[in-house]
């Protein structure tokens, strides 16, 4: 069954960021758009001041007085990732600095958190102090039972306060309000992490701490929290620690996961989340998590490959066993078409309550209707139950309508748990569709898919890719980004090798092709695509690399009929080279190593080849020829390529290109004539075009009256076309022009004053005094007089037929034969300019200026 979506173009092509001037290279402007976007910090300052936190002074006073007399103290933690990460960072931390130190992971039948039983049993093992990790937050009655037992407890916490906070001697949690530190959503590893901070602050040992920040950034992951602010700092910090990490176990771990690379390739925040964690977290839902801790402080290194086997051996019975239960539910869901209903429940006894939240979510994801997995415990009486539910609707909420009939209950909006009777299960079900019915609208049932953008195909290249890596890691907040391609076509649609549930497909979108083009869980589309002429495609884009050799590849997230989806319209432009910031990295593989500079790029009929001394050494990629060679033929681009790195990977030679635009021209003759000198500057700078009124009057202040000159002008107005005249004048006569400068000795003296700021007249004329010469042009956006200096104001009128476009409406004419743009040709531009001049109407953005 197709999910019933419903895109959002959340950020519209920003033209006024594209038409920035580019004084050096930059981000793509996409890329820009998404940081501002998302308010997203680069920033990897790393410094924290953990007493920020309330009661971090008491706990560390704690725990510094039971290492010095050698008191036992326990960590309990949960049994998810975050769970287990905290307390292996922890018992790592305190065993370092001599701590009696051991730990207690409840199984989950214990349930999550404290329990009275358990902390009886560490105070009969003589346990001095316990200290929480991911849990105790909300545990009153518990906490109260460790005070009778005249045990000390500290509780680090990063859940919710949903009432009074417990009578522990110390609670550390981010979320409290009386603390001084702004971030509220750390994990439980990441306030772990504050508490050894804190302790190796005291003790001057702050260079030993980021050898645990892979631990924090597995658990940090795992947990699903926001990675922005510190999140993302401990994570982006963390994924680099990790190929070279201090932890044999988790060392060993790696190797064994990805044995090709693991201590070469980039780890990202999917391999945490998608590949490393779930072993982790398989320990704790099928046996026991305190084996996954193991992992993580054994020094041995066979005790730890023992470990990993057995974690694996769990992490693969967990994937049969979560199989299992999800082919069960949806053969149960078609059957009796539950899709239909406004709530989907699957009820069995031989469901297993440690995966069935996984499967709820996964049914949730090709349903999108709020879910609910029990597993029926016949002997017990009981089921126990996961939720998982959609944006704007509360399961928690849904829960207390029926609360009547429920032996216990918790969660949050979107994931909640729950024990039943199985006799109520029925009157359960109907009583929560009811309730979901009358209190929430139809339209929640429609997914939301949020598009970034809709994608220039040119875009997709190695160069885009890698710089679109500056967002990582993603997660929570800062989700990996889906973009879009309208009116596609396709080819070669099939499903994957042994399966109808995934779809691959090539796609065609402007002349520029994309392979292989996967669609995890969309086998149910392939009706839909099979009957549309063109698709619209969702995509998210990612950088693969296979036998060494990268790849530009989409994951599709959605495909919908073009012609069903109206709502949708392309407002990307077409390639112009102004959202293209030069140099470009590229990569392609040679036979040969011993390929030195220079290179030389060949344009021909199949693309464009790099060549040395005429033998060509490789073609790029399709994709970027189709660039270089639109640029070449449309807008007159010339263009250099150098080595920038090459290396022998152990499939294939990896030689990085740079590829830049060549920024100095040159006079293609030398003649004798001084008007004939002009004209051949004028051409190499603006072609068929003329200078406008002020360019004439500043050059002819210069080159006929021989003055010194002070043009008083505004930005867009020509000003590095006058500045070019002079230089490429001068050069002609071997003579040497000072731009910007100072005072260094030279035959002509160029100063363009800073537009974003007051001119500073002091240090202008203190410059003059010093270069005593009237060879000399200011140009400035600030009105002031210099004595001796022909003064020169732009004054210009823009004739009445052209209306100012803003860049917001780019769009609804882009597509007009009287609409003047920056992106178009100067064959384009001059059409529309001899329009003006018939006195017919003419739309232009403020760029026309640069005309008149």
């Amino acid at each position: 069954m197709k999910k019933n979506t419903k895109w959002i173009l959340e950020n519209k092509t920003n033209y006024e960021k594209i038409f920035e001037d580019k004084k050096e290279k930059k981000l793509d402007f996409v890329i820009e758009n998404l940081i501002e976007n998302r308010n997203l910090s680069l920033d990897t300052n790393f410094y924290f001041d953990p007493f920020d936190l309330k009661n971090i002074d008491i706990a560390i006073k704690r725990i510094f007085e039971a290492i010095k007399n050698n008191q036992k103290i326990y960590i309990y933690g949960d049994y998810d990732v975050d769970g287990i990460t905290s307390v292996s960072l922890l018992y790592l931390a305190l065993s370092e600095l001599g701590a009696n130190v051991d730990y207690y992971i409840p199984l989950r039948d214990e349930g999550y958190g404290l329990n009275k039983e358990a902390i009886q049993t560490l105070k009969n093992e003589n346990a001095d102090l316990i200290i929480s990790v991911d849990c105790g937050i909300n545990s009153i009655e518990e906490i109260n039972f460790a005070n009778e037992l005249n045990l000390d407890f500290i509780i680090t916490d990063h859940h919710e306060i949903t009432g009074d906070i417990p009578q522990a001697l110390a609670v550390i949690n981010p979320k409290r309000e009386e603390n001084i530190y702004p971030f509220k959503y750390l994990a439980g590893v990441g306030t772990a992490f504050m508490v050894v901070y804190a302790l190796y602050t005291e003790k001057n040992k702050l260079n030993d701490l980021e050898k645990y920040l892979d631990i924090v950034a597995i658990g940090t992951v795992a947990d699903i929290v926001p990675l922005v602010s510190d999140n993302r700092k401990f994570v982006k910090r963390g994924l680099k620690i990790l190929k070279n990490t201090r932890w044999i176990g988790i060392k060993q771990l790696i190797r064994k996961i990805f044995p090709d690379n693991w201590d070469t390739r980039e780890y990202f925040a999917y391999d945490i989340g998608y590949i490393i964690a779930p072993i982790f977290n398989a320990a704790g839902r099928l046996e026991d998590a305190k084996q996954a801790v193991s992992l993580f402080i054994e020094e041995d290194g066979f005790k730890c490959l023992s470990i990993i086997d057995k974690l694996l051996e769990n992490n693969t019975e967990r994937k049969n066993i979560q199989k299992k239960i999800l082919d069960l539910s949806i053969a149960e869901i078609e059957k009796k078409q539950l899709y239909n209903r406004n709530l989907i429940l699957v009820a069995n006894k031989s469901f297993h309550h440690g995966v069935i939240g996984i499967v709820a979510s996964k049914i949730l994801d090709k349903y999108y209707k709020p879910t609910i997995i029990m597993e029926i415990k016949e002997n017990e009486g009981i089921a126990t139950a996961s939720c998982r539910s959609i944006d704007g609707l509360n399961i928690v909420e849904c829960l207390n309508s029926v609360s009547d009939i429920l032996i216990k209950y918790g969660g949050h909006s979107g994931a909640a748990g729950f024990t039943i009777k199985i006799e109520n299960i029925k009157e359960f079900y109907e009583r929560m569709d009811k309730f979901i019915e009358k209190n929430f609208d139809k339209e929640l049932f429609v997914k939301k898919l949020k598009i970034e953008n809709i994608l220039a195909p040119y875009k997709v290249n190695y160069e885009f890719l890698k710089e679109l890596e500056i967002l990582e890691p993603y997660g929570a907040k800062n989700y990996t980004p889906i973009f879009a391609f309208k009116n596609c076509e396709y080819e070669n649609l099939r499903f994957t090798r042994n399966s109808t549930e995934h779809l691959m497909l090539d796609i065609k979108k402007d002349g520029y092709y994309f392979k292989n083009c996967i669609f995890f869980g969309g086998g149910d589309y392939y009706d839909t695509i099979l009957n549309s002429k063109n698709i619209d495609i969702a995509f998210k884009l990612k950088l693969e690399t296979f036998k060494d050799r990268y790849m530009c590849k989409l994951q599709l997230e959605d495909i919908k009929n073009s012609n069903e989806n109206i709502d949708f319209k392309d407002d990307y432009l077409e390639l112009n080279g102004r959202d293209i910031s030069f140099p470009i990295e590229t990569v392609v593989y040679p036979k040969r190593l011993d390929i030195e500079n220079p290179l030389n790029l060949i344009f021909n009929d199949y693309g464009v080849a790099i060549t040395k001394d005429r033998t060509i050494i490789e073609n790029l990629n399709s994709n970027l020829a189709n660039i270089l060679t639109v640029l070449k033929n449309k807008f007159n681009y010339n263009f250099t390529v150098k080595i920038k790195k090459k290396y022998l990977k152990s499939e294939n030679i990896n030689l990085h290109l740079e590829i830049d635009t060549i920024k100095n021209k040159n006079l293609k003759s030398f003649p004798l004539k001084e008007a004939s000198i002009f004209k051949e500057i004028k051409n190499l700078l603006i072609g068929d075009f003329v200078y406008n009124s002020i360019q004439k009057k500043v050059l002819a202040s210069i080159f006929k009256d021989k003055k010194p000159t002070l043009a008083i002008m505004d930005k867009g107005r020509g000003i590095s076309t006058i500045v070019d005249t002079i230089k490429y004048y001068y050069e002609y006569k071997n003579m040497i022009v000072s731009i910007n400068d100072g005072y260094k000795k030279a035959d002509f003296y160029i100063f363009v004053f800073n537009f974003k700021y007051n001119v500073d007249l002091e240090g202008v004329f203190e410059t003059l005094d010093k270069i005593k010469s009237n060879n000399i042009l200011i140009i400035s956006n600030k009105d002031f007089i210099i004595s001796d200096f022909r003064y020169l104001k732009d004054n210009y009128s823009i004739p009445k037929n052209i209306e100012y476009i803003d860049y917001n409406e780019i769009e609804k004419f882009k597509k007009s034969d009287n609409f003047y743009y920056p992106f178009l040709t100067n064959k384009e531009k001059i059409k529309i300019l001899d329009l003006v001049k018939e006195k017919k109407k003419v739309f232009a953005t403020r760029e026309v200026i640069i005309h008149f």
